[in-house]
């Protein structure tokens, strides 16, 4: 079986859950670590019996490596991107894609420039309860869907990066989400938000308008006790209830009220298998750039919305 060899830059909370996954996944072979905290990198480097480069160029110079990983904080994706790109390996960019949209648009046009391919960290769209959503909607189940409603809540753990706000870290997910399921962007954005306990936002609540009479609608923040990540469907003749960690899903309409765990699946693992196999077989990632892309332009129209109070329009 052909392989894939992966390195991941960045070993942090998240990083090094990519680090598992691709020292399990059959056609991926975890080729390296980056990481500026060698102690950690070295680390998890012996953990996955593999290497430890103390260099990010030593490790893109080499012509055995294929793909990187980019897990290290926000503020260091865009240019990590573009020095991996410039060295022909495909690319996949925990999100936020990037800091800034201008920023994502230097990482896409050199991925156009390059000709290889870059995916998204957008993992909600391999847990089963955005795909059995996606399903119930295109076909009308519950006849047309009114509204989506998603709740994002909980601390802010230590381990957390701090380098961008409750928005492009976390109601991000629920935005590409949404986009997902109805197959189109919003057309217009109106938020409230604030900065109760941190220097940058850390409450949000987005509506987004869909057209055709559907709203979304995302309530995210790092201030509750406990973690919570629901979503929600109101359609015409039923609503659905689902919660993202248990996979638990409720479908209720007028006749009955239907109560399941779906199969369960580790998302993460989903994700970054589906980009290995992308990169290999040599197509379209289902996550690619440009969501990355949409998602922070409709991020940054509710900052706007925050700091404006008016009702932004999505281009």
């Amino acid at each position: 079986m052909k392989k894939l060899n992966v390195a991941v830059v960045g070993t942090g909370s998240w990083g090094k859950n990519h680090a598992r996954i691709y020292s399990e996944l059959p056609y991926a072979n975890l080729f390296g670590i980056v990481d500026k905290d060698s102690k950690r990198g070295k680390t998890i480097a012996k953990q996955y019996n593999t290497q430890f480069f103390e260099n990010l160029d030593d490790l893109l110079k080499n012509e055995e490596l294929h793909m990187v990983a980019i897990a290290s904080p926000t503020t260091s994706h865009a240019k990590i991107a573009i020095q991996a790109i410039e060295h022909g390996k495909h690319v996949f960019i925990e999100k936020p894609m990037t800091s800034t949209v201008d920023e994502a648009v230097e990482v896409m046009d050199a991925e156009k420039t390059h000709g290889i391919k870059i995916g998204v960290g957008f993992i909600e769209r391999f847990n089963p309860v955005i795909k059995r959503s996606k399903q119930l909607v295109e076909n009308k189940e519950l006849g047309n869907l009114v509204l989506m409603g998603a709740r994002r809540l909980g601390p802010f753990w230590p381990g957390r990066l701090k380098d961008v706000d409750v928005i492009r870290d976390v109601s991000i997910h629920d935005i590409d989400g949404f986009r997902y399921i109805i197959g189109k962007d919003p057309i217009s954005i109106y938020a409230r938000g604030g900065k109760l306990r941190h220097h940058y936002y850390d409450y949000a609540e987005i509506i987004l308008d869909f057209g055709s009479g559907v709203t979304g609608f995302i309530e995210s923040n790092y201030l509750t006790p406990h973690k919570y990540r629901k979503l929600s469907l109101t359609c015409e003749h039923g609503i659905v209830e689902a919660d993202f960690m248990t996979q638990e899903y409720i479908i209720e309409n007028e006749e009955f009220i239907k109560k399941r765990k779906l199969e369960w699946q580790e998302p993460l693992s989903d994700e970054l298998g589906s980009f290995v196999k992308a990169c290999l077989e040599d197509r379209k990632p289902l996550v690619t750039s440009e969501d990355g892309l949409r998602a922070l332009q409709i991020a940054y129209a509710a900052i706007e919305s925050i700091e404006t109070h008016k009702v932004i329009n999505v281009d």
